[in-house]
């Protein structure tokens, strides 16, 4: 899509601005800016972006065309992926239906030293999408009924949500998913040490209990410390024995595949861009407040696209409807 010539004037209007004021930082004559750090946190970059367009900026001696986006894509006599290769990975993608690396284990005898890396074949495939019938081909599963499983995840904060007097802290959420409901309850933790993520477990297992009267037959975790234990004897891990003590099976993904897990893997994306990348919170209680209006606008409101385009709610409220007297 070609940028229009008011979109060119902002985007120039906008880096000139920005340049300006570091000039003027780093010579000690801005007015409200002190620090570097103030002025990416005020206009939201970072100092990679700065330094990029001003190292543009001076190459140029002042050439304000160079503050607009440049033209990306692979250079000629670059690095870039034969078209034929490319072509053999996705017709075995399609007809085998193979992951990144077996894909590359698979034309390592054929090509080689040339054999593109798995983040090259994840590309590829990922450059040519399948269409309408190979998705339905896919499998996929979801519980008939609420509390048949449930996802159990925790999420690292990438970047700083809470600034505490100026300093940036950093945590973690913790997230219980039923599955077939999408139903989904969150919180903000300090750290994902065993006792935390046991004690948040609890709680999560008495909301789904208390407010939608759910409770769980199977858990599924990934194979973190905080979920399980490598010894034999999983007794002692205080998650394990908790679930055992409240009879409730738990089960594990298989290593490097959070796909198993891709529904509360999918719940953070969605909290990720709707909910911490537009906001900014003071205070962790701001920020426990604020995520749980979001739960509930989540439950409630938001529509799910696996589930129809209907909300969680309304998907708890269909599979609890009584049967028809005939």
């Amino acid at each position: 899509m070609k940028i229009s010539i008011t979109s060119n004037a902002q985007i120039i209007k906008h880096w000139g601005k920005i340049l300006e004021d570091y000039q003027q930082i780093k010579k000690g004559n801005h007015k409200y800016f002190k620090t570097c750090k103030e002025l990416y946190d005020f206009y939201r970059i970072s100092a990679k972006q700065v330094l990029k367009y001003h190292k543009r900026f001076l190459k140029s001696d002042g050439n304000i065309g160079t503050l607009l986006p440049q033209k990306r894509g692979a250079r000629i006599g670059s690095n870039r992926t034969p078209k034929n290769v490319e072509r053999s990975i996705i017709k075995a993608y399609r007809r085998l239906g193979l992951n990144r690396y077996e894909l590359v284990e698979l034309f390592k005898p054929y090509y080689l030293e040339h054999t593109p890396s798995p983040i090259t074949v994840y590309r590829i495939t990922r450059k040519y999408p399948l269409n309408t019938k190979e998705k339905l081909i896919i499998k996929r599963y979801e519980k008939k009924f609420p509390g048949e499983l449930g996802h159990i995840d925790t999420y690292y904060l990438p970047k700083p949500t809470l600034i505490d007097l100026g300093q940036k802290r950093y945590g973690f959420l913790a997230g219980l998913l039923d599955d077939c409901t999408r139903i989904t309850y969150a919180e903000y933790v300090t750290n994902i040490q065993v006792e935390t993520v046991a004690f948040f477990l609890l709680r999560a297992l008495s909301w789904f209990r208390r407010v939608y009267k759910i409770e769980f037959e199977r858990i599924l975790s990934d194979n973190g410390m905080e979920f399980t234990t490598r010894s034999k004897n999983k007794q002692v891990h205080l998650v394990e024995k908790l679930l055992t003590d409240i009879d409730i099976k738990h089960s594990y993904t298989k290593p490097y595949r959070p796909q198993t897990n891709g529904k509360i893997e999918a719940f953070w994306k969605i909290l990720h861009r709707e909910f911490l990348l537009p906001n900014r919170f003071t205070y962790e209680k701001e920020l426990i407040k604020n995520l749980g209006a979001f739960l509930l606008w989540y439950n409630h409101q938001r529509r799910h696209g696996g589930l129809k385009y209907i909300t969680p709610h309304a998907k708890l409220t269909e599979v609890l409807k009584p049967l028809p007297n005939y």
